[in-house]
């Protein structure tokens, strides 16, 4: 397999050299210069840095310390939008039939800045807009494929895979770092829930998204603790401040578990400056399907919602944002385990029992299952008080509850959850970010976050009652030159822990409670730059330290996981895991080929993981144990995007995703990381008339290579006396048990094999009359395949899901 890989990337780069070298043939159109200068609607003030973008081309630039821009575009009409930060973006109509001058000016608003915020608070030009790999999913990637959850929207990204429980749970995994190595940003605010579990999703509704960026790779300096693997931004759809009243209505249809969804919004703005958005969300599915059989108890119901105020005056502007996401969900009954011997019979069979295949379809959800509420508020200000810079205040405040009832029908019976969860965050972020001076461009910043977990009433104790204390300053600039650009970043951190955990006092002979406080502090520092070595081409280099103190479930967890079915043991004396990180990222952007390569290398000092122990025992009978662990790591490999437009008609897609783990203190493979991936994709644009638009079909396949990377040596650690063995198979000899039991660990760390899925998508906006109505229709795993992915949870016991026919409509109505 890797010698196939590696002949198809050498034959495409030497296709691709091939045809660069060739003489430019008659057919090919003559490019002709599109120039002029960006300046400041009010002042004439030439502007440094503003991005000059032709969307549908995927093609733009900077204007230089002058204001100057230069475009070479072959002749045709295009839409030409003027961006820069702290300025309203500006669309011109330009018909190109020979060299033309066209002078840009931008109008101040901060408002309209919000939309075009990225991830490293530059403007989007795809050559220079980063040090680090970045990825930006717009609203047409969106909903074209918008997933049934929002880790699932993600999951064609290069470097991206998902950890999956089922369909309703899919957290995202960037470079083989997920949970709470990776920082989620939801309208401005970083995402706090219990996302330590691994069957615990984000709580973001997947409609609410009007752009998702993608950072990948150390950004602790900019985002604090936690962004080890990257950080991903989910903003939601800049306020509409032309006068008028809009909305937009989206439906979602999807076959496998016959689920449909609803989702819409309203908004309006005034003269006086003023602006508000209504949107809201409901998802109802039932069981899935894989391709031979019912996967019983996966449905689900999620019911969401949001307002957004804006206020725009000459001081500034505020934006006012709250969200409510709920949902109720199942968890596979043959996944969910109850003792050794259902663990035993589950993992043995490999595939539901036939009782459970038998099941009908029903979008009732049954036991075991979860119930989450996720409220967030976000207050977002900019203020310009001095003429040299410009001054955001974040406020946010989130309410994350999570319930989990396992297959206790008398504990359901009360009401009474097996776990309950109750997390209060609260946030404050200040940055100031100063206008150019000279090259100079930056932004001094200082956050606080102050959370609180409560333990609600339920009948099982995994973790303790906390709460926490972060503080942290950072102050980064970026000397920025027509063809080169250095990125410099210094940030310290500092964060206390109070917990109440229980533990086992000998001296008494029973459990106490204990109060204890933790306090780390580390400082990191990144270094990038990026340099434009010809017209198409740049690179860039970035090494960086970032960090995370241990979380209060690796540090105190004491009991059941309900979710996963198993027994979880924290370890109290964790440290700081540090992590040491280089990348370097090769880009092409022209009219033709949009390239994007990335090698990464990250040494973790400490890095903390949750590896089996064997087996313990508690009041409901056996059950696997894990423990949390710390050791040095390294993580390494490739990840890459191209898209190439072979014709006008025709364009091929491909991503490419290789992560290497290896834990070197034990000199064994990392545990749970991600397989390689390919997926390739032929995008045919379809011939347009008058009521037909935009139209499309696309064909693809994705293909996952058997992991072959996994710690064979974790069945060592799984040892127990034989007398335990034995008795835990009372109807085997001893010498029988001890077989059974090898066979059983032997199944649990035994990686599927690799699979190939086929997709197939087709999209148009249709008019009737003046309206137009957006139409997708997909098929995922178009030919029914069977497979298992590496990071499902049920790939002991169930395969993934079958075919899916999805359908996708959209109805815009109002202003345009």
């Amino acid at each position: 397999m890797r010698r196939c890989i590696f002949i198809i990337l050498v034959f495409l780069l030497e296709f691709y050299v091939h045809l660069n070298a060739q003489t430019p043939s008659p057919e090919k159109p003559r490019e002709y210069r599109l120039y002029g200068k960006v300046i400041d609607a009010k002042t004439g003030e030439r502007l440094f840095g503003a991005s000059i973008v032709i969307e549908n081309l995927k093609r733009g630039t900077t204007s230089k310390q002058d204001g100057t821009y230069l475009l070479l575009l072959p002749k045709g009409e295009y839409t030409l939008e003027g961006r820069f930060v702290g300025y309203r973006t500006q669309s011109l109509r330009v018909v190109l039939t020979s060299d033309k001058e066209l002078n840009i000016a931008l109008e101040p608003d901060a408002v309209q800045a919000e939309e075009i915020t990225v991830t490293t608070d530059k403007d989007k030009e795809k050559l220079t807009e980063s040090t680090q790999s970045l990825d930006v999913m717009t609203k047409e990637d969106l909903d074209a494929h918008r997933g049934q959850t929002f880790g699932e929207s993600l999951k064609n990204l290069a470097g991206v895979s998902v950890l999956q429980t089922g369909v309703s749970i899919a957290k995202p995994v960037v470079r083989g770092f997920h949970g709470q190595r990776i920082v989620i940003m939801n309208a401005g605010v970083k995402q706090e829930g219990q996302q330590w579990g691994e069957e615990h999703a984000p709580e973001i509704d997947p409609f609410s998204a009007f752009e998702i960026q993608l950072l990948r790779g150390a950004a602790s300096v900019e985002y604090g603790a936690d962004a080890i693997g990257g950080v991903i931004r989910s903003e939601p759809k800049p306020l509409f401040l032309n006068e008028g009243l809009r909305g937009e209505v989206f439906v979602n249809l999807f076959a496998n578990n016959r689920q449909g969804a609803v989702s819409g919004f309203l908004e309006q703005s005034f003269s006086n400056g003023f602006g508000f958005r209504i949107q809201g969300s409901w998802r109802k599915a039932g069981d899935s399907f894989s391709p031979n059989y019912i996967i019983a108890n996966t449905g689900f119901s999620e019911l969401s919602g949001s307002v957004m105020l804006g206020l725009k005056r000459d001081w500034g502007t505020a934006m006012l944002y709250y969200s409510r996401f709920t949902t109720e969900l199942g968890i596979f009954r043959g996944a969910h385990v109850g003792n050794f011997s259902d663990l035993v019979r589950a993992i043995e069979l490999g595939n539901p029992v036939p009782a459970l295949q038998q099941v009908p379809f029903s979008y009732q959800v049954g036991l075991p299952r979860q119930e989450i509420a996720h409220d967030l508020v976000s207050l977002r200000t900019q203020f310009a008080p001095f003429s040299f810079g410009t001054l955001s205040l974040d406020a946010g405040f989130q309410a994350n509850q999570r319930k989990e009832f396992d297959a206790q029908r008398a504990a359901v019976r009360l009401g009474i959850p097996s776990l309950n969860f109750i997390l209060s965050t609260a946030s404050l972020d200040a940055k100031f970010r100063h206008n150019p001076i000279g090259n100079f461009v930056g932004t001094i910043g200082i956050s606080t976050t102050v959370q609180f977990n409560n333990i609600g009433r339920s009948l099982a104790y995994l973790i303790p009652r906390f709460q926490s204390l972060g503080i942290g300053a950072f102050i980064r600039e970026q000397l920025v030159f027509d063809n080169v650009s250095f990125d410099v970043g210094l940030r310290y951190d500092i964060r206390s822990l109070w917990a109440s955990p229980r533990v086992f006092d000998r001296t008494v002979m029973r459990q106490v409670t204990l109060d204890e406080q933790r306090l780390f502090q580390a400082v990191t520092a990144s270094f990038g730059t990026t340099y434009q070595f010809a017209r198409a081409w740049s690179i860039s280099a970035n090494v960086g330290t970032a960090w995370r103190p241990p979380s209060i479930n690796e540090l105190y967890s004491d009991g059941v996981h309900h979710g996963t079915g198993q027994y979880e043991v924290g370890d109290r004396t964790l440290g700081v895991e540090k992590s040491y990180s280089l990348d370097a990222t090769l880009r092409h952007q022209s009219a033709r080929l949009e390239l994007e390569t990335s090698l990464f290398y990250n040494h973790l000092s400490g890095f903390i993981f949750l590896e089996p122990t064997g087996l313990t025992q508690s009041l409901r009978g056996f059950f696997p144990a894990y423990r949390y662990s710390q050791s040095d790591t390294r993580l390494m490999g490739f990840d890459g995007s191209m898209r190439y437009a072979l014709f006008d008609f025709l364009r091929l897609d491909a991503t490419l995703s290789l992560v290497r783990g290896r834990n070197l203190d034990r000199n064994e493979p990392t545990i749970n990381m991600p397989q390689d991936r390919l997926r390739v994709l032929a995008h045919v644009h379809l011939f347009e008339t008058q009521s037909i638009k935009e139209g499309y079909v696309e064909f693809g396949a994705t293909a996952a290579r058997r992991q072959t990377f996994v710690p064979f040596a974790q069945r060592d650690t799984l040892q127990q006396s034989n007398s335990l063995i034995a008795g835990l198979f009372p109807d085997l000899s001893e010498q029988e048990a001890i077989a059974r039991y090898e066979n059983v660990i032997r199944l649990l760390t035994l990686a599927p094999p690799g699979y190939l899925v086929w997709e197939m998508n087709a999209g148009a906006t249709l008019y009737i009359g003046t309206q137009p109505l957006k139409l997708v229709i997909s098929a995922q795993n178009l030919f029914n395949t069977r497979y298992r992915d590496y990071l499902s949870r049920f790939r002991l016991y169930a395969d993934d899901v079958g075919r899916n026919v999805i359908m996708r409509l959209q109805l815009p109505f109002g202003g345009s």
